[in-house]
């Protein structure tokens, strides 16, 4: 693990409902040549991002211009747009992706203020007792001495912390599980005893999106999945994801993506490791 200089990790299966993602990126062990900046598409996954070594200015969020340089203990929130940045040379990072939903139930916190913004997490995190446990894992994985030290240190503290969410929460579970699809959603109303309005609006205040937008994002990148690993065409993905026809498929991954599907299928498989992360193997 600790050979690549930049990767992408899945979790464990205890962990595949909660953690989207392990990613690192270490410009200072890849060539000159790779492009230090990376263009991020929207995406319905929250995260923590550590910087290493070196700074990030953010030039593009939210659908606007940007001008902030990240925090060394950051924390992004779902994208409706992309976002873009640049590192400085020799900059080092690592990131751990969260299902949507799962943040928020692990932190009882609200992530719709963070929707198309990268803060500090230190201002983010959440009152009380469990502040000081999270300060004290965000400041123990910036200071790991690797990254496969980083993913150690992530699955010992969310492991118990997840297992404790899905003892409370096991009806919200079968939602994550099922991608948000509509109909876990309406089974998760029933089971609560909620109105569809305010299961949408507690759907927002988890995610930061609301609960259409989540599955529609899911789908698109399940089919874009579809496309690398099981060398599926265009019409065969969008079909067995339930698009109406190959142009449906085609505007919806324009609008996530910015590429066309068959575009961004070349894309993924090529060697550089510049952006759509969570489309890479």
């Amino acid at each position: 693990m600790e050979q690549h200089a930049s990767a992408l990790q899945a979790p464990p299966p205890a962990l595949a409902d909660c953690v989207r993602a392990y990613i690192w990126r270490n410009l200072a062990a890849l060539p000159a040549t790779v492009p230090r900046d990376t263009r991020v598409p929207a995406s319905p996954y929250p995260g923590f991002l550590w910087l290493v070594r070196g700074a990030v200015h953010l030039h593009e969020c939210g659908g606007q211009a940007a001008d902030q340089w990240l925090p060394r203990l950051a924390i992004s929130g779902a994208h409706r747009h992309a976002y873009h940045s640049t590192s400085e040379p020799g900059g080092e990072f690592f990131c751990v992706a969260f299902q949507p939903g799962a943040l928020a139930l692990l932190t009882g916190q609200d992530l719709q203020p963070l929707t198309d913004r990268v803060a500090d997490a230190r201002d983010w995190l959440p009152p009380g007792p469990e502040r000081t446990d999270w300060l004290d894992w965000l400041e123990a994985v910036h200071a790991a001495p690797g990254h496969g030290a980083r993913v150690a240190l992530c699955e010992a503290f969310l492991a118990p912390r997840w297992a404790d969410v899905a003892r409370a929460h096991p009806a919200w579970l079968k939602v994550l599980h099922a991608r948000w699809e509509r109909g876990a959603r309406h089974a998760l109303a029933q089971a609560l005893g909620w109105t569809p309005r305010h299961l949408r609006r507690r759907a927002h205040a988890f995610t930061g999106l609301r609960p259409g937008e989540v599955e529609r994002m899911l789908r698109a990148e399940d089919a874009m999945l579809a496309m690398r690993d099981a060398d599926a065409s265009v019409l065969e993905a969008a079909l067995a994801h339930g698009y109406a026809d190959q142009a449906h498929f085609s505007r919806e991954a324009r609008m996530l993506f910015e590429r066309a599907p068959s575009a961004l299928r070349s894309h993924v498989h090529r060697e550089q490791p510049d952006a759509d992360w969570l489309l890479r193997r």
